[in-house]
């Protein structure tokens, strides 16, 4: 029995107010995140239609529609006059801007709120041997052209830009957000945003206006994202997924979200010092799986170099790939030993995530059926093989080199999560 003069919160059993608060405005902000989900998708829809989709009373939605009003998070043509008018978000008419370098070309892609793409533009990065600059350079060049073409074709069009979201191939670490292990942009630690905004007036004059800031997200997280959301069943599941396209790359999706781990480094598949006394990577470890399965080894070893010089990586790589389904034998040699190298790096990796499935993406999809089999050679024997069995490796699906479709889909799940703590 409590003391006269005591205090409940000396009660272990006394019930906290603070934590009733807090589960009250989680649960606002989750409500009002399936509206905002709704209206991602659809464009615009009265309080009767947010209740039959949400699965929501028309209460609840009357009152999260006024916190939502008044927040600026949505608007009713019409105002107080039209209480039974079709809700937008105050955003509706603004675009997702999604740019990386892929290969040998910068990309950048103007999209709807609901992802749909409605202009790309392309780049060369055109690096000179005399270059004295950082190998960054010429990349970073090619990105802010990109870039400055689609917030220009956003502004003669009259839309504002609601996201920025830049695509590196390394890791993302630290805060500001740094690109690290970089193929492309080098492996040193950079600040692409920063470095962007240096060569991109437009960029600078976008960014006070942005819901969010710049973010700079993985081709590999977003890949992962698009494949374990795009209904193939794997948006409850736990997925690894691996490629290498312009490096040897990997991400971690549990459940339909990102796993970057505690530095930013979960997933840096290709640094795995996987070779026993192996030759020393530029990273400074010794026997990284780059160092006998990234693209450029491969070509290599496939004797596509010049090809490379000539045509480019991604032309190079569509010759090695048809090289290899003609079983023409330096290509079938120069894979194999890669794919051999990359089962014994997911016997590795794969006890220690336990995923439910593996999805080989890139150039390596076709292919995935070589990674499987060097990956079952090692694998226990316990339980009757029943481990041997798992997990599922799968072919991802082609084309999408920078991950697009998956970057914005992140990009909406950042802005969700903006627009709907409006209401906590």
């Amino acid at each position: 029995m409590t003391q006269p003069g005591a205090t409940a919160a000396h009660d272990p059993s006394a019930h906290d107010p603070s934590e009733s608060t807090a589960a009250n405005q989680a649960g606002r902000a989750e409500h009002a995140g399936r509206l905002v989900d709704h209206l991602f998708a659809h464009g615009s829809a009265t309080r009767a239609e947010l209740a039959g989709a949400t699965g929501l009373g028309r209460t609840a939605v009357s009152g999260l529609v006024a916190r939502l009003i008044e927040a600026g998070v949505l608007v009713e043509p019409g105002g107080d006059h039209a209480r039974h008018g079709r809700l937008r978000l105050g955003i509706a008419d603004r675009l997702l801007l999604t740019a990386g370098v892929a290969g040998d070309d910068a990309v950048a892609t103007l999209s709807e709120l609901d992802g749909t793409e409605t202009a790309r533009y392309e780049e060369p990065v055109a690096i000179a041997d005399d270059d004295p600059r950082p190998a960054s350079a010429a990349p970073l060049d090619a990105l802010a052209v990109v870039v400055d073409r689609a917030i220009a074709q956003a502004e003669r069009e009259g839309h504002d830009i609601a996201d920025v979201t830049l695509l590196v191939q390394g890791a993302v670490v630290g805060a500001p957000a740094l690109a690290i292990g970089d193929a492309t942009l080098g492996l040193e630690p950079l600040d692409v945003v920063a470095a962007l905004r240096a060569r991109s007036d437009r960029l600078a004059g976008i960014e006070p206006d942005l819901v969010v800031p710049p973010t700079l997200r993985t081709t590999a997280s977003a890949r992962a994202a698009s494949e374990a959301g795009d209904g193939t069943g794997h948006l409850d599941e736990v997925v690894l997924h691996i490629s290498g396209d312009a490096q040897v790359s990997a991400a971690i999706v549990i459940r339909g979200e990102p796993y970057s781990g505690a530095h930013g480094l979960a997933g840096t598949f290709g640094h795995l010092p996987i070779v026993p006394n192996g030759i020393r990577c530029e990273c400074g470890q010794r026997g990284c799986l780059a160092t006998v399965a990234a693209p450029d080894v491969v070509l290599a070893k496939a004797e596509l170099q010049d090809f490379e010089l000539t045509y480019g990586r991604k032309a190079a790589i569509a010759e090695l790939e048809g090289r290899i389904a003609d079983s023409e034998d330096r290509a079938r040699w120069a894979w194999l030993d890669a794919a051999l190298w990359i089962g014994r790096a997911l016997q590795v990796v794969v006890p220690a995530i336990d995923p439910d499935v593996v999805i080989v993406g890139g150039w390596w999809a076709p292919l995935v059926a070589d990674i499987d089999a060097s990956f079952r050679d090692n694998r226990p024997t316990v339980g009757n093989g029943a481990l041997n069995a798992i997990p599922r490796l799968t072919a991802g699906r082609p084309g999408d080199d920078l991950g697009l479709e998956g970057a914005r889909r992140q990009a909406r799940d950042g802005l969700r999560s903006v627009l709907a703590s409006a209401v906590a």
